[in-house]
């Protein structure tokens, strides 16, 4: 009885030092977040799908529609620098040269000025109208489909090269803390006007959209802005949206872009100058639409953190973005006591960043390699070959500022490059899926199909299912070039038969392949989700309402369009 109470009496005093031990203390809250990461463990089992799987569960399903649609094609033109020729491709027949000559192009009911074919500006075989053939006993290897997305990795090379280079020189920056010095300035000078910096970035973007057709290259801007949107506070699908919709939104109403609506243009056998004011004016108007829907959001997370359609992935983001970033932990969180009064300790002041010579000198050269690239991609028609070379060279200049020797300064630059990896898998799959439905000969025999959908139509309807057929093929063919060459020589002239201007079909083109580029697998979203580190559920989350707003402005838009 004595040792049981003497026992009863010293479990009393290890139970009192335990209540003030700081080390203690931390243990019960300590088992609570490890059992609430358990849950999240469990719970992560039933999230939803990731890029790589929703583009292979794509990839699959536009092969097996190789085996149920009727294979078919139209015949081609293309013009052969090399011979100085054009050159009429038909199924199963001898390649036709023909005189590169403005005849030639009426001959075969072309729309496109010569000098489009002969400056090299048009690469691709554009379709000939009213010569689409079925094409009967041929079947679809289906080992292909296991070769289609090494193929689109093959045929995308040029942007993954761009991708691994600058990512290298972005961890050579992060290596000598130059971005987070950059922006801790930076945010310190956008203090209070944080929606400021993302209205600019919009506005600039949408511009580069409108005017040059600005699409793959924000990209490059995402590891660089995205450390910056989320200093100032805004959360991930901000950053996400700030760059993608506003090259949508510039895309959508594009005024001067060479590779959407003038291509589209010219193809429709059109100026790209009818319809200028139309577009420019609603291009101004879908800005403000977009940038309220942006606002709202934005005091909706300011107010409460946890509304934000992303909270949930809200630390993996900041890890990954702010890794340099990330403030001491006060010694108590690390069970560090002070030994005369463990009670008393406090966090330690946080200090300012210094922002050094060498780390402004290596962001300047940053900087200045996006101005250089700008300017090439502007003046020179560069694509992502020259882009990747410049960054190339400016990436050896930092090793040596890096000053940590060969070996660091290597392996430095191939860590960056190793985490863009994930990022050009995804590009290679969505490449994928277009090379699957041109080597099934089914994406001619969708286009002929919905060609004969919406003749003789009233233009009102006319237009308006234009648009939502724009958006069917955009959904498959995210690339503006590729879907104005394959579809404009033969939907433009449908508009002659129903009493409608062509510039009502370019017009369609251009709103249906943006705004359905807005979710679009294969087209960036799931590559800018996967770089930033967002769920393709997250995204729809926060998109759905801003379109539903836009398909409603553009079906009136393009129905209004119809009587001009």
């Amino acid at each position: 009885m004595i040792d049981n109470e003497g026992e009863k009496e010293e479990n009393k005093k290890i139970e009192s030092l335990e209540i003030i031990n700081p080390v203690s203390s931390l243990a019960t809250p300590l088992r609570e977040e490890q059992d609430q990461k358990g849950e999240e463990e469990k719970q992560s089992s039933c999230q939803f799908p990731t890029a790589y799987t929703i583009l292979v569960i794509i990839e699959i399903l536009v092969f097996i529609l190789t085996f149920i649609i009727p294979k078919g094609k139209y015949d081609t033109i293309e013009y052969s620098s090399e011979k100085n020729t054009f050159i009429i491709k038909s199924y199963n027949i001898d390649d036709k040269p023909e005189p590169p000559t403005e005849d030639t192009l009426k001959k075969y009911n072309i729309k496109i000025p010569l000098e489009n074919f002969l400056n090299g500006y048009i690469k691709k075989p554009i379709s000939i109208p009213g010569t689409y053939q079925r094409i009967e006993n041929e079947t679809t290897n289906i080992l292909k489909l296991f070769l289609y997305p090494i193929l689109g990795l093959i045929e995308s090379s040029d942007i993954s090269f761009f991708l691994l280079i600058l990512g290298g020189n972005i961890n050579i920056l992060i290596e000598m803390n130059a971005l987070s010095a950059g922006m801790e300035a930076l945010s310190r000078l956008t203090k209070g006007r944080e929606f400021l910096l993302l209205c600019l970035v919009f506005i600039i973007i949408s511009l580069g959209g409108s005017i040059c057709g600005m699409s793959e290259e924000i990209l490059a801007f995402y590891p660089i802005l995205m450390p910056i949107f989320l200093k100032s506070g805004l959360d991930g699908i901000l950053g996400a949206a700030s760059l993608y919709i506003a090259t949508l939104v510039g895309n959508m109403f594009s005024i001067v872009n060479a590779f959407s609506v003038v291509l589209a243009s010219y193809s429709a056998g059109i100026s790209f100058t009818q319809g200028i004011v139309f577009r420019s004016i609603n291009y101004v108007i879908g800005i403000i639409i977009t940038i309220l829907y942006f606002y709202f959001y934005y005091r909706r997370i300011k107010s409460d953190e946890k509304r934000s359609c992303c909270y949930e992935v809200k630390k993996s983001i900041e890890d990954k973005f702010l890794k340099n970033e990330k403030e001491e932990k006060p010694d108590i969180e690390k069970g560090k006591t002070n030994e005369d009064n463990p009670l008393l300790n406090k966090p330690k002041e946080n200090k300012k960043k210094e922002f050094t010579c060498i780390q402004k000198i290596s962001l300047i050269i940053f900087i200045s390699g996006f101005i250089v690239v700008i300017i090439g991609v502007l003046v020179l028609e560069w694509w992502f070959e020259q882009m990747a070379s410049v960054f190339f060279i400016f990436g050896i200049i930092l090793m040596f500022l890096l000053r940590k020797g060969e070996v660091k300064g290597i392996e430095a630059f191939t860590r960056g490059a190793g985490d863009f990896c994930g990022v050009i898998i995804i590009i290679g799959i969505a490449r994928g899926i277009n090379i699957t439905l041109e080597d099934g000969k089914i994406a001619d025999t969708i286009l002929y199909g919905l060609t004969n959908v919406v003749q003789n139509l009233p233009r009102v309807i006319f237009a308006a299912l234009m648009f939502i057929i724009f958006n069917f093929l955009g959904f498959f063919i995210q690339s503006y070039t590729g879907l104005a060459v394959l579809s404009m020589p033969v939907l433009a002239p449908l508009a002659d038969e129903v009493n409608c201007s062509r510039t009502v079909v370019v017009n369609a083109y251009i709103f249906g392949q943006s705004f359905i580029g807005i979710i679009a697998p294969t087209g960036l979203t799931l590559i800018i989700l996967q770089m930033i580190g967002l769920k393709f559920n997250h995204w729809i989350k926060f998109i759905y309402p801003y379109m539903i707003i836009f398909f409603i402005y553009l079906t009136i838009l393009i129905m209004i369009n119809s009587f001009l």
